[in-house]
């Protein structure tokens, strides 16, 4: 490993001019649990939570080699880091994490033009295949999860009146007043550009499971686009 990828675009190496010192170990997600003992059962009834973030740290070194400031590179480089929304690495990269926050301590210098400082990630729990492309369907047909785990899309529903999506036998209906209306499984947002549609939906959001997935367009549904969002545990 030798650098990390920001935004599918910033190389910590070529552009930051970072080295990676000190790899990351990334854990596997976990799950939250609640165990609950039970008169006459046999073990605890088990109920999933949820899962927790993922979190990881690393260190990273900054050469200087024109002779400049360290605080100042350093200070010039943090905002992109802090701000940044995804992360993968040059040796796994055909996942990415989901960055929820980023913690930077500045370390200290090991040589005349080199300095060291530690990066903490906390992701979201799941590892996202990369460049996964958009599915558009006209018609009803199957979909499936390549992951191996259940993904949340997003999904953008074409048509005009009240249509009905329906996805492993679940419907969502649909008032669609503008064309299209998008649906967040991630967000549990119903949306018609910047302005919220909940209102206009009716049933529980999508949910893509391990394998194929079953999708009828209901009558008067011209198409839909969905971002799919495979991932890994």
């Amino acid at each position: 490993m030798n650098a990390f990828i920001l935004d599918n675009s910033i190389n910590s190496r070529s552009d930051l001019g970072l080295r990676i010192t000190q790899p990351p170990v990334i854990p596997i997600s976990k799950q939250i649990v609640n165990s609950i003992p039970v008169d006459g059962r046999e073990g605890t009834l088990t109920i999933l939570r949820g899962w927790e973030d993922v979190r990881f740290n690393f260190r990273a070194a900054l050469l200087e080699s024109g002779g400049g400031d360290f605080h100042n590179r350093f200070r010039e480089i943090l905002p992109t880091i802090l701000n940044a929304k995804t992360i993968y690495f040059s040796n796994d990269s055909d996942v990415y994490y989901n960055i929820k926050t980023v913690q930077a301590v500045p370390q200290e210098q090991k040589m005349m033009t080199l300095y060291e400082f530690a990066l903490t990630f906390n992701c979201s729990p799941f590892r996202y295949i990369r460049n996964v492309e958009t599915i558009t369907m006209t018609s009803s047909g199957t979909v499936a999860n390549i992951g191996t785990i259940y993904s949340l899309p997003k999904i953008t529903v074409y048509g005009v009146g009240n249509r009905t999506l329906t996805i492993n036998g679940k419907p969502v209906t649909l008032n669609i007043l503008s064309g299209s209306l998008t649906l967040d499984s991630e967000l549990k947002t119903c949306y018609f550009g910047n302005v919220a549609q909940n209102q206009n939906m009716q049933g529980d959001f999508p949910v893509f499971e391990v394998g194929d997935n079953n999708i009828t367009l209901g009558s008067g549904i011209t198409k839909i686009e969905i971002e799919p969002r495979w991932r890994h545990i």
